[in-house]
């Protein structure tokens, strides 16, 4: 038992960096390809982080301004953030709805003890990006806080 967690403990630096070198690859074969993709840093805000963080599910799409229709989306776990997500053309919900089809889209990240993201509850809590343009380059960057909570837009 003792050799074994040796050596996954000798193992995991070396698991880790694989991990990483297969995003990085993943990354640049969409920049080879031309597809649009935007890569999310989400963090929250500390007092709005919940003791059961692990329980609540977290949602970062990619919108038009002033809609909630997601043109790609990722689901994950609150108590992983703060974190980066990569939001790309092929992570849409509806084919007619997608990253390729907006000029300019908004980030939401946005937390709830609901496992329904359509469910709305008042301790939802949210965070928006500023308004990104896909204009100059098919690779964005943005940034997103979860610093309020959700109220209808």
């Amino acid at each position: 038992m003792k050799k074994r967690l040796a050596m996954a403990c000798l193992l995991l630096p070396f698991l880790t960096f694989s991990a990483s070198t297969a995003e990085t690859k993943q990354a640049q074969l969409r920049k080879e390809q031309g597809r649009r993709a935007i890569q999310v840093q989400v963090d929250i805000a500390e007092n709005l982080l919940p003791k059961d963080a692990e329980i609540w599910t977290l949602y970062v799409y990619a919108a038009k301004p002033d809609t909630r229709l997601p043109l790609a989306n990722f689901k994950g776990k609150l108590s992983r953030l703060p974190g980066e997500v990569l939001l790309d053309e092929s992570m849409y919900l509806l084919p007619h709805l997608t990253l390729k089809q907006a000029e300019e889209v908004v980030i939401v990240a946005k937390a709830s003890k609901s496992k329904n993201p359509h469910q709305k509850s008042a301790d939802d809590i949210i965070g928006y990006s500023g308004l990104l343009s896909f204009s100059s380059a098919d690779q964005l960057k943005a940034k997103v806080v979860i610093d309020q909570h959700d109220l209808a837009r």
